[in-house]
Formats: structure tokens, C-alpha cells, sequence
């Protein structure tokens, strides 16, 4: 009743619907432009002959330099609440000047410094946003933070597909400073919906000095249960990470390196595919979640997901009909069930430390695993080509599965 009240008497861009609604746009319009990274990768890679190990190089250099921005992140977040609309502005900004910067790669070590550059805008939004949508839907954060992934995934099936279409018509160099220029309509755009956004509502105590929020950040790791979530979401991004990565490279490499020798309009399609029915579970398993339980949506999701892991080579080899149906199955839960890690730590922090929270939950992703991307190169390199790589995050996954079911997640009402 409440609520109801508040947003009755409050102007448009006050309203939560609203917000989320444009935090989730803005999170579409992210995704849509850099899914097609590790696409346009394969055409960088060919054109300048980079290997392997260098490809694994640019991977975690992006790995690490998102968890750098995510613990250093949460903590700046949550002390200038006052400034969430701007940051996200500048998001949008630092988006398209990366994407042009991109465009004028000269040579494999300024791609690795711009790299870098580019996990800072992507990593950066997730802070404010998820902080704000916590403290707006504390009766179904598990849908409010899917919806805002919802919008990703949006992003996430187009951008492939899109990406493969435009290399078929002309090189990387120009599509990367096509994709520069909506961001910076975009930054207008983001400016007027979510300039206002931390400016209403308090956190229930005096200002904290720099040095505070720090030690709080890191103190939310005393929590066992949300050390565990943090855990289990570093196991799943680091799977989920793998294939995101190296799936291009399998649909795209020759028969005789493990791949599928597909063009790139065929293999936009198939990574389009991996993402396509997100669009509708991403939702969906989030009311149920706030319905049923975290834990009884998360733990048959991560079987669910690592066995599909394992069958994706079997299908390729099969038929590219059996390749689309594992793909798309692998979809429903791509990326829906790291919404719904977020929203089981956003259950059990206080509020004032949502951005802290959630720059744990990605920050330790990114820097624990930044060995990984070298490991999957290994595993490419001598355990079977790129298809391995669907058992090495099918293996993650169920490591991740095993850590959700020994969590003491509650319902949440």
C-alpha cells in the first residue's frame, strides 16, 4: 500500500517502473554491441595472426580488468548514491569512445590496453543499477533483476546475428565505429531517464568516509553465505565466460582445429541462438524464484545447463538441427541463473551495501579467474580443439551446482 502511494504522487522518472525500464533498455543497448565482440575477435585474430594464447591474453585482460572496476567499484558506488545517474551516463560515454578506440587498433598490444579499456563501462553499470533496483523492489527482487538481465539478453540475440551480417557486408575496422555512434545518442538518452536516480531515500546513517565502505565491502565476506554465493558465482562466470568466448572459435575454425567451418552469418545465427530463449526464461525463472525459493529454481538450473554443456559437441557433429536445439536449451539458462545469484545476495545485505555486494560477486569472478582464459587455451590447444571447451564449463557448472545445494538459501517472502 505504501509503495502504491509513493508512486502515485511521484513524477515519471521517479516512478520504479520506469526506472527499471530504462536501466533495462540501457543494459539491452550495452549487450548489443559488445556480444559481438568475441565475433569480430575472430576477424582481429585472423587479420593480424594472433594465436591462441594471445586470444586467452585479450580474454583476461578483460576478466581482471572487471574485477578490478567491480571491487574497487561497489564501494565508490554505494558512497555517492547521489551521483548513480551520472555514472551510468558516463557508461554510455566511455562505451562508444572504447568502441572507436577499437576501430583504430593498430597491433596486438594496444587491442590488449583498449581491452582493458572496455571492461570499465560494462562492469561499472551493474553497480548502480542492481543497488537501485534492490532498494525499489524489495517485495519481487527476483524479477526486477532478471527484467533488468532480460534486457541483456534482448541485446545478447541481436547483437551476434548483427554483427555477422554487417562482416559479411564490410571489415571489423568500420563496424567498430558503427557501433560507437548509438552510444553516444544513447548517453543523451540515459542522462535524461536516470539523472535523478539516488537522489530519493536514505540509507539510515550518518555519511562514511572512503576507508569504511572498503572495510565494509570486504567485511560481507565474513558472512559464510554470501562468501558461498560469491563462490558459486565465480564458478559460473568463469564457465559461463568460456563459452561465451570461445564458441565464435568453435563455430567458425576449420574442421581440423575442432571447429564447425561456419561463415559469419551462420555462426551469428547459432550464437543468437544460444541467447534467444533467455529472452523469455530470464523472467520468467525470476518470479518463480521469489515464488519458490532461490535454491529450488538455481540447483535443478545448474544441472540442467552443465549436462547441455556436455552434449553441445555430440550435437554439432550430429546435425546442425540437434547443434540449435542444445544451444537454445543452454539459453534458458545462460544467463538467467547468475540474475538470480544477484538477487540471492541482494536478499541478505543491508541497504547502502547493494553496489558493494554485487562488486563482490563480479570482482572475485574476475580476478580469481583470470587464469582461466590461459587454461582454456590449453585445453583447446591439446585435449580435443574448441570443442573441449563446452566440458570444461559443463564441469564449472557443476561445481557450481554443488555449491548452490549446500548453501543455506531460505525462501524469501
Amino acid at each position: 500500500m505504501e509503495q502504491s502511494v509513493q508512486e502515485s504522487n511521484a513524477g515519471l522518472r521517479e516512478r520504479r517502473g520506469f526506472v527499471l525500464s530504462s536501466l533495462s533498455l540501457g543494459h539491452g543497448i550495452s549487450h548489443l554491441f559488445s556480444q559481438g565482440f568475441p565475433l569480430l575477435l575472430t576477424e582481429i585474430s585472423a587479420a593480424m595472426g594472433f594465436s591462441n594464447l594471445q586470444n586467452a591474453s585479450v580474454f583476461a585482460v578483460r576478466q581482471v580488468g572487471s574485477g578490478f572496476i567491480n571491487l574497487g567499484g561497489g564501494p565508490l558506488v554505494d558512497m555517492f548514491k547521489y551521483h548513480w545517474g551520472l555514472i551510468l551516463t558516463g557508461c554510455m560515454l566511455f562505451h562508444g569512445i572504447t568502441f572507436a578506440l577499437m576501430g583504430a587498433t593498430p597491433n596486438y598490444a594496444f587491442l590488449v590496453v583498449v581491452s582493458l579499456l572496455f571492461t570499465v563501462p560494462g562492469s561499472l553499470w551493474h553497480l548502480p543499477a542492481a543497488a537501485a533496483i534492490s532498494q525499489r523492489f524489495p517485495d519481487r527482487r527476483g524479477f526486477a533483476v532478471t527484467l533488468h538481465g532480460f534486457g541483456a539478453n534482448v541485446g545478447n540475440v541481436f547483437g551476434p546475428i548483427m554483427t555477422g551480417g554487417i562482416l559479411g557486408l564490410i571489415t571489423w575496422r568500420p563496424t567498430f565505429f558503427i557501433y560507437a555512434a548509438p552510444y553516444f545518442v544513447a548517453t543523451l538518452l540515459v542522462w535524461w531517464a536516470l539523472k535523478g536516480l539516488g537522489h530519493s531515500g536514505g540509507d539510515g546513517g550518518p555519511p562514511k568516509t572512503m576507508g569504511a565502505q572498503f572495510r565494509e565491502s570486504f567485511g560481507l565476506l565474513r558472512k559464510p553465505l554470501i562468501a558461498g554465493l560469491a563462490i558459486a558465482a565465480m564458478l559460473r562466470t568463469i564457465g559461463l565466460s568460456a563459452v561465451t568466448n570461445w564458441t565464435p572459435f568453435y563455430l567458425k575454425e576449420p574442421l581440423s582445429e575442432g571447429g564447425l567451418a561456419m561463415g559469419n552469418l551462420e555462426a551469428g545465427f547459432f550464437l543468437t541462438v544460444l541467447t534467444a530463449v533467455g529472452i523469455l526464461s530470464t523472467p520468467i525463472l525470476g518470479e518463480l524464484s521469489d515464488r519458490y525459493g532461490r535454491k529450488n529454481v538455481m540447483l535443478p538450473g545448474f544441472i540442467a545447463a552443465a549436462v547441455l554443456s556436455m552434449l553441445v559437441v555430440t550435437a554439432g557433429e550430429s546435425s546442425r538441427w540437434m547443434l540449435g536445439l542444445v544451444l537454445a536449451a543452454m539459453g534458458i539458462f545462460a544467463y538467467s541463473l547468475h540474475q538470480i545469484l544477484q538477487a540471492s545476495v541482494l536478499d541478505v545485505v543491508g541497504r547502502g551495501t547493494e553496489a558493494k555486494a554485487i562488486g563482490l560477486l563480479f570482482g572475485f569472478s574476475g580476478l580469481l579467474g583470470i587464469a582461466t582464459p590461459f587454461i582454456a587455451s590449453a585445453i583447446i590447444d591439446n585435449y580435443g580443439g574448441y570443442g573441449s571447451i563446452f566440458y570444461y564449463a559443463g564441469i564449472l557448472t557443476a561445481a557450481t551446482a554443488l555449491m548452490v545445494a549446500i548453501l543455506p538459501l531460505k525462501r524469501t517472502p
